[in-house]
């Protein structure tokens, strides 16, 4: 049932990129609930078989992703294929980074409502297509640190991207645009995970901050800075620019980023823009 759940909120992306859906053997078997996983084996195995393909699509979080490193550095796809997935699933797009491959583009399930933000995000960065965001259009971002910078987007989970720290696959952002978010993450997990990065050299040459949502529940008698002061501390200690509240991650109707595609980010005051480049025909495009 889930795999044909799957198959037909993901056919308007299909039609509208040409490129045909096949679903895994995995997502066909029976889990126990929320939190399951196959055995990491039968993972890499499916990813052997999907990375031969010119999409990847992982259908959930990704939780156990940190499993399959040694084995994931190994994989030999035909081409460069492109991945979808977010969460957990910053473990790939850390894999996809390092190894050079397509975008990776940071999205949860497949989009089911044909005017959603999502959907419509996801369509236009598939195809290539620029993007641009500003006040103007995506209410609710708070310019936090004046600046402007130009460089490729990574885009993560902030805890899992702290964790990779010292692993096989901990990412060289030297020049990148980094866009994090999380969830459940109060502002003093925010801040150890960004000094996490800091000492272990992630942070080096990272050109601006555009973040999303951190969102947790907040303790009536809770005295400490908020999550806006921890990022606005970091964007002024590294000079760089910040923005805050970017609609992507895990919430409800999110936007959908890509790790890899240049961008820049401009913030002076209330006035902030986040421009995505266009890029060449993407190898999924008929």
């Amino acid at each position: 049932m889930e795999a044909e759940e799957v198959s037909s909120a993901l056919a308007p992306v299909a039609a509208a990129c040409g490129f045909l859906i096949e679903v895994s053997p995995i997502m066909r078997q029976v889990w126990a609930g929320h939190g399951a996983w196959s055995d990491p084996a039968e993972r890499i195995a499916d990813l052997e078989r999907a990375v031969q393909r010119e999409l990847v699509w992982s259908h959930r979080g990704g939780f156990g992703c940190i499993q399959l490193i040694p084995a994931a550095l190994n994989l030999r796809p035909a081409e460069r294929p492109g991945f979808a997935g977010y969460s957990d699933n910053t473990v790939l797009h850390a894999l996809w980074w390092k190894q050079g491959w397509e975008e990776a583009f940071y999205t949860g399930r497949p989009p089911r409502h044909p005017a959603s933000r999502q959907l419509t995000s996801l369509i236009t960065v598939m195809r290539g297509e620029g993007l641009r965001l500003s006040q103007h259009d995506t209410l609710g971002v708070r310019p936090l640190v004046d600046g402007e910078a130009e460089g490729r987007l990574f885009v993560a989970c902030l805890s899992v991207l702290a964790h990779l720290a010292g692993t096989p696959l901990q990412p060289d952002l030297s020049g990148a645009i980094l866009c994090l978010e999380d969830v459940d993450e109060k502002p003093y997990n925010v801040e150890f995970a960004l000094c996490q990065l800091h000492l272990a050299g992630m942070l080096r040459g990272v050109r601006g901050l555009a973040c999303g949502f951190f969102t947790y529940s907040e303790k009536s008698e809770y005295s400490g800075p908020h999550i806006d002061a921890v990022l606005r501390a970091w964007g002024e200690r590294l000079g760089i620019p910040v923005i805050d509240r970017l609609p992507f991650g895990h919430i409800d109707d999110h936007l959908v980023l890509p790790t890899g595609r240049a961008a820049c980010l401009r913030v002076r005051g209330p006035q902030w823009s986040l421009e995505l480049a266009e890029r060449p025909r993407p190898p999924w495009l008929i």
